[in-house]
């Protein structure tokens, strides 16, 4: 019996290994907890889980089962954090921590992800996201202060991982309960009652747990207080590469893949519990319209059971209320119409139209007539940056000379409306063309005329073998 003149105590370890033996009773103290939204139990309601867990297992493992559930013991074991009284009973705050261990031991018991847990397990990560912005954290690798704020980010990232993949193993399983449940409503109709409990129950899902996160796992993502998760992960990588610490930028990348491959099962279970919801809806209206109806009829035709032959048929008065009333908009008639020309000729013609169309498009973009679309300045404009593009894609551009300057020296002679501004088109071409590899001199030159002064850094093309 619980509480029998026990003196043995145990230690954190092997208290948590035996109550891993008793599972059940924290599994209905998690569950007690859940439901009332405290990490508060009750004494009595307690020990009224222990004993029945003793009953049945004969007087070694019941003993056993006492001593381990002894509340001193869970207090000396730090499985309790506190015992007080609660409202004029006795309460038990329980170690949350140990509660999550336990959490792991049966998936239905994985606390849900909602908008709410969601963002609040966000608020870390944009709290280090804007203190870097501010400059409020240490950026040198290495460091004790760049080493600490680092951990602590990615233990949270972990972390939420973690709780992401059980809580989407246990939509899952939900996921796969209401599509069964969609099949068997097919073939044999459950009690109306019945089928608005599972929808109301299957929407709360849907709007509490699925849909919010399903949203958090998209990558464009954005809230009121900061960027998604995605967003981030690309911050934070970004932030890494420039203070030059590779290694947490690949943990970075790899969590990023992580995440993204989480976003497939959450959208399927997304997909299937929305499709039983609009099933489900469609049948309960169905389901409500007979039962309606019958009601109806049922109740008419107690009206026939009389003594009064009077009443001895139906009376159609009495099934009014299952009239439907249709209202038909009134349609004008077509006014006459006529072809002037055969279907023959309109097929050749509809046939050329589509000739000259796709060869219109095969044409040069360089052939539009652009001043039939915009004004005369824009089109000028926009054919001079068409062909100067041309020409930089075109050029073979010599190695260990100034590109700028050879660049000068042949537009000034091949381009017409060529101007010193358009070098800066050429040098950003040059520069970010992948196939370069340009080598920066500490020299400076100018060239001008009589209305432009370009001034640069000399650079020389290293063609990339």
């Amino acid at each position: 019996m619980v509480g029998d003149n026990i003196n043995k105590r145990f230690s954190t370890i092997e208290t948590i290994k035996r109550l891993l033996l008793f599972k059940d009773i924290m599994f209905k103290v998690i569950e007690f907890s859940d439901l009332n939204h405290t990490s508060a139990i009750p004494e009595t309601q307690f020990y009224a889980y222990v004993v029945a867990e003793q009953e049945g297992k004969g007087k070694e493992k019941s003993k056993e089962i006492a001593v381990v559930c002894d509340v001193q013991n869970l207090l000396m074991a730090r499985v309790i954090n506190d015992r007080r009284n609660v409202g004029g009973a006795t309460s038990l705050l329980f170690n949350t921590t140990v509660f999550e261990l336990f959490r792991l031991c049966k998936v239905s018991l994985h606390r849900p992800l909602t908008k709410v847990s969601l963002n609040a397990s966000m608020s870390p990560l944009w709290s280090i996201s804007k203190q870097i912005k501010e400059r409020r954290l240490s950026t040198v690798p290495g460091s004790d202060d760049y080493n600490e704020w680092v951990d602590d980010l990615i233990f949270r990232i972990s972390e939420l991982l973690g709780k992401i993949k059980t809580n989407i193993a246990k939509l899952q399983n939900v996921g796969l309960e209401f599509e069964k449940n969609a099949q068997n409503d097919s073939n044999e109709q459950p009690l109306l009652a019945t089928k608005r409990e599972s929808y109301q129950l299957a929407s709360k899902l849907f709007q509490r747990e699925i849909k919010p996160l399903k949203i958090f796992l998209e990558k464009n993502t954005r809230y009121e207080d900061g960027d998604g998760i995605f967003l981030l992960f690309e911050y934070f990588r970004s932030f890494f590469k420039i203070v030059r610490d590779y290694q947490r930028a690949e943990l970075i990348l790899s969590y990023e893949v992580q995440y993204l491959d989480l976003f497939l099962p959450i959208k399927t279970v997304a997909s299937t519990v929305s499709i039983y919801l609009q099933k489900t809806q469609k049948s309960i209206f169905e389901q409500s319209a007979m039962d309606s109806a019958y009601n109806v009829i049922l109740a008419a035709y107690e009206k026939t059971l009389g003594t009064d032959m009077r009443n001895k048929y139906i009376d159609l008065k009495d099934l009014a209320s299952l009239d439907m009333e249709i209202y038909t908009p009134s349609v004008n008639r077509l006014s006459p119409f006529r072809a002037d020309k055969s279907s023959a000729f309109l097929n050749i013609a509809f046939k050329e139209i589509d000739s000259r169309a796709n060869k219109q498009s095969e044409q040069s973009h360089l052939d539009v007539e652009l001043t039939e679309n915009i004004n005369k300045d824009s089109a000028r404009k926009l054919a001079h940056a068409q062909l100067l593009n041309k020409w930089i894609s075109e050029t073979d551009w010599p190695d260990d000379i100034d590109f700028v300057e050879f660049a000068h020296m042949n537009l000034t002679n091949v381009m017409l409306g060529y101007t010193l501004p358009d070098l800066f088109e050429v040098q950003s071409s040059v520069i970010n063309t992948n196939n370069n590899s340009i080598k920066v001199f500490n020299e400076y030159r100018k060239i001008e005329n009589e209305t432009h002064s370009f001034q640069y850094r000399v650079r020389h093309i290293k063609t990339k073998l």
